[in-house]
């Protein structure tokens, strides 16, 4: 039979209140008869209208009420996803469907649901009976859910009755009744539970609930059952305003069971029943914080915290037991009309040391300053700063001190040849101590320093290359002299001193003469592919020079970056030696493929090689390795290795983890293994550890 085609347009009226709405769509088949408002098609029919295309054997359109009957391999692309069916209903207006024996696959997050029947309302609710449901794209799939019944709303949390958890082909699981994320958008209910095991912890049973409190915040509580331990709480509250305005709030808390355990090693003899964790951050605003604190010095020690599970590192690029300290900010800043104001606090809590008094706090510090302005009616420019401190230990000192400068140049531009900055830096500081004086015999404390100086800089430039390289050189000259009025402590006089309660307080006085040279190799976008800078700083107090600071950076493409810095002068035995230096290498490649490797040396206190690998592997697989050596006590500080394995729609990492003997304590061994499945997160995060 010869194929027909015919092209014709339909109009869609819709009752009031609503506004006329134009519909056309296209009908090609082998044969086409048209009655009234029904349009029956037969033979390979194609109907095509405002993306959408439905494909399928028989079809009967009604183009009054947009409804269409399909059989005969039925196929309906949407712009979401696709239908595949051996009977198919569909509404052009309500996108309502039903299908038998056919699948839907939803773009937007991979899933598929296949079934016997499936009702489909608007784009975002499905119902079905013997419904197998998967995020994965291959066949069979990796895992899936199948249930005699399946409820799923897209933005919400599946229901399913007499549900099994397949994996491939293979009934692992029955489940009387499962609510399970099944959600392109964010909406309360109940998260996948936690389940796990840990020596120190024993089983973990943990069950989260997530509430969504609009666009931009969500609340998480999750309660979990240590068995060893007890019952332990966390909270978690997060807001995003903007793209630049967001924040956390993170509690964690434990009433240990075990009843205050011996730990060894610890600063503590005992650690206590009552632990707790408070996270905090807010960014993005005039006010930002970032509070850390925990109830005793040993909570990392222990057990840990069970804050972001995911492995990245929350607090330092370290692990989290292996921090000394954890710092706590909180800052209030603005400007206007050339002056800017700062309000900042900061709270130190320290780790490694038992009652140490000499932790001090600051509460709070004030600072404004004056920027960069000119004089009028002269040639100089001038700026100046004034600040505020309240210094709190808990057991031994409270003091204030206030510190206040007025820097004065006069720049002399002889463009383009060179610069040239004389200045003078007038600088007033104080201490008033408030309480507990036993080791000073006075409160107060004053001091007035001057530091003048001057600086001198140019640039040299060579020709361009045909490539658009070339090479830029920025000789310079600072000479600077700083003291204090009155002369300088004498060290053999115990009542000439300044309480020196901050770290930054031991002033010393200067009279230096700084020699700099800078290199730069830039590309034809004047960015620096290569840059090399030396610089030597000669003392005319001890009539000597110090040692030469090198550094060198290499970075001419996105992937290959290389820094050295290198700190090197006279040595008794030999002309010149390496006193300190540092060596930074990194390579990656876009299949996130990344070597990284850290060297540090210090003569007689350290020499260490740090090194971390991501290597990705054929078929899914890929290696990581990490790991700290010491050369002078010959022995890895820490290493880590893990394999892990990415499937589509699942991955399975095991973690293996040492760390060394420290002193009389034997090594402890750690093994991790983490399955996470796409849409459900981590079903599985257990640990085991062991000491030898």
């Amino acid at each position: 039979m010869a194929r027909l085609i015919v092209i014709f347009a339909t109009i869609v009226v819709l009752i009031i209140p609503r506004m006329l709405i134009a519909m056309t769509y296209d009908v090609e088949a082998e044969r086409i008869e048209k009655i009234g408002e029904t349009v029956e098609a037969e033979g390979n029919v194609i109907i095509t209208g405002t993306e959408v295309e439905l494909r399928a054997n028989y079809v009967v359109y009604n183009t009054q009420t947009g409804d269409i009957w399909a059989s005969g391999e039925c196929f309906l692309h949407e712009e979401n996803g696709e239908i595949n069916a051996s009977v198919l209903y569909y509404n052009t207006e309500r996108r309502d469907a039903y299908l038998e024996l056919g699948s839907v696959f939803i773009f937007d997050e991979p899933m598929r649901i296949t079934g016997d029947s499936i009702v489909r309302y608007g784009d975002d609710y499905y119902i079905g009976d013997r419904i197998t449901y998967t995020p994965c794209l291959g066949l069979p799939p990796a895992w899936s859910i199948q249930a005699k019944h399946l409820e799923i709303p897209i933005e919400g949390y599946g229901k399913a009755t007499h549900a099994r958890f397949n994996l491939s082909n293979m009934p692992v699981l029955y489940i009387p009744y499962l609510l399970y994320p099944a959600k392109l958008k964010r909406q309360s209910g109940l998260l996948f539970p936690d389940i796990g095991n840990s020596t120190d912890t024993g089983y973990i049973l943990g069950l989260p609930i997530y509430f969504v409190l609009g666009r931009s915040a969500d609340f998480t509580l999750k309660p979990s059952y240590l068995s060893r331990r007890g019952l332990l709480l966390s909270t978690q509250f997060r807001y995003q305003w903007d793209v630049d305005t967001m924040g956390e709030i993170y509690l964690e808390g434990l009433h240990d069971k075990q009843g205050g355990e011996n730990l060894e090693g610890g600063v503590l003899d005992k650690i206590p029943d009552d632990r707790w964790l408070i996270k905090a951050f807010h960014k993005g605003t005039k006010l930002s914080y970032d509070i850390n604190l925990i109830s005793h010095e040993d909570y990392f020690r222990d057990i840990g915290t069970f804050y972001d599970e995911s492995g990245q590192d929350v607090w330092a690029a370290q692990r989290p037991d292996d921090i000394e300290e954890l710092i706590s900010r909180l800052e209030w800043h603005t400007s206007g009309r050339g002056f800017n104001c700062n309000i900042s606090s900061q709270w130190k809590q320290d780790l490694t040391i038992k009652d140490d008094d000499e932790t001090f706090q600051i509460l709070p510090k004030l600072t404004v300053r004056k920027s960069l302005d000119d004089i009028p009616f002269t040639p100089f420019r001038y700026t100046a700063q004034v600040s505020s401190t309240r210094v709190y230990s808990e057991k031994w000192i409270e003091a204030v001190k206030d510190q206040g400068d007025i820097d004065i140049s006069w720049p002399i531009v002889l463009y383009p040849y060179l610069t040239l900055r004389p200045y003078v830096n007038e600088i007033y500081r104080d201490t008033y101590i408030t309480q507990d004086r036993q080791l000073y015999d006075e409160n107060t404390f004053r001091e007035h320093w001057q530091e003048r100086g001057a600086s001198i800089a140019t640039s040299l430039y060579s020709r361009r290359l045909e490539s658009g390289y070339y090479h830029q050189i920025v000789p310079g000259v600072t000479w600077s002299y700083l003291s204090r009025y009155n002369g300088n402590y004498d060290e053999n006089d115990p009542y000439d001193i300044y309480p020196e309660l901050l770290s930054g307080e031991d002033w010393e006085k200067e009279f230096n003469l700084e020699l700099s040279l800078e290199n730069f190799i830039r590309n034809d976008r004047d960015q620096s592919v290569v840059d090399f800078s030396l610089i030597r700083v000669f003392s005319y107090l001890t009539k000597e020079w110090d040692d030469f600071e090198a550094k060198v950076r290499i970075r001419p493409i996105k992937w290959f970056y290389l820094e050295h810095r290198n700190t090197f002068g006279r040595d008794p035995l030999r002309a010149y030696a390496t006193q300190e230096h540092t060596t930074e290498f990194n390579l990656s490649d876009p299949r996130g493929d990344n070597l990284s490797v850290v060297e540090e040396y210090e003569r007689g206190y350290t020499n260490s090689l740090c090194l971390k690998s991501i290597v990705n592997l054929a078929r899914g697989f890929a290696v990581k390795l990490e790991g700290k050596y010491d050369y002078i006590d010959r022995r890895y500080e820490y290493y880590q290795q893990s394999v892990t394995y990415s499937a589509q729609c699942w991955q399975i990492e095991l973690i293996h983890e040492v760390e060394p003997s420290d002193d009389d304590n034997p090594r402890d061994t750690t093994i991790y293994l983490r399955v996470n499945l796409l849409g459900l997160g981590d079903v599985i995060q257990t640990k085991y550890g062991m000491v030898n």
